[in-house]
């Protein structure tokens, strides 16, 4: 006869899945590799016409990003207000944290600019598609997105683990259901756990 498997017990608990702060230059390069196959070269060719500015038309020439060169995550305060608003409009108020974020830049850091952001929040990359290039248009999307979801609330999970006894062995099994999406509603940041450990 088989053994006889019992479970002994189960487990659950919420997680939380944090946003990561907005770009500096190294995290950009990073993410655009990972996620648009650009080089470090390649990134910062495209991130310095988005700074210098895009012919937006009617409007001219516009600076679509700030400094695209920085190892700060200092955001102004003038930012974090307008993002705030958009994404309690757009998003609303259960992906709002009752706070601002607050992100430390390393101790090196230099806090002479910013993180790298989109000048204006209500230009998303969609609105702007007919006067960027396709390559323009990921990097800006990308840092848009970024931008927005760090400072939109955790993503939460609930794990359930169940400790299974058979005869004299013990296994245990646990799988995650999601909760409920956060900042994950708008950038996926799966892979990106590495990055926060530097």
């Amino acid at each position: 006869t088989g053994a006889q498997y019992q479970v002994a017990q189960v487990e659950q608990k919420e997680r939380q899945k944090r946003p990561l702060p907005p770009f500096i230059t190294s995290t950009m390069q990073q993410e655009a590799s990972r996620k648009l196959r650009f080089g470090a070269k390649k990134t910062m060719q495209v991130a310095q016409r988005l700074y210098e500015g895009i012919d937006l038309g009617a409007e001219g020439p516009v600076g679509l990003i700030t400094y695209m060169r920085t190892d700060s995550i200092r955001v102004a305060g003038v930012a974090i207000a307008a993002v705030r608003d958009f994404i309690q409009q757009e998003y609303g108020p259960e992906y709002l944290p009752a706070k601002p974020h607050a992100y430390k830049s390393r101790k090196s850091a230099q806090e002479a600019h910013e993180a790298i952001r989109p000048t204006l929040i209500s230009r998303d990359a969609q609105s702007l598609k007919e006067f960027l290039s396709p390559e323009q248009y990921k990097l800006y999307d990308l840092i848009y997105r970024r931008f927005i979801a760090s400072q939109m609330n955790p993503a939460r999970f609930l794990v359930t683990t169940a400790v299974i006894q058979a005869g004299e062995c013990i296994f245990t099994a646990s799988g995650t259901a999601p909760v409920f999406d956060g900042f994950l509603a708008l950038y996926n940041n799966e892979k990106d756990e590495k990055e926060k450990s530097k």
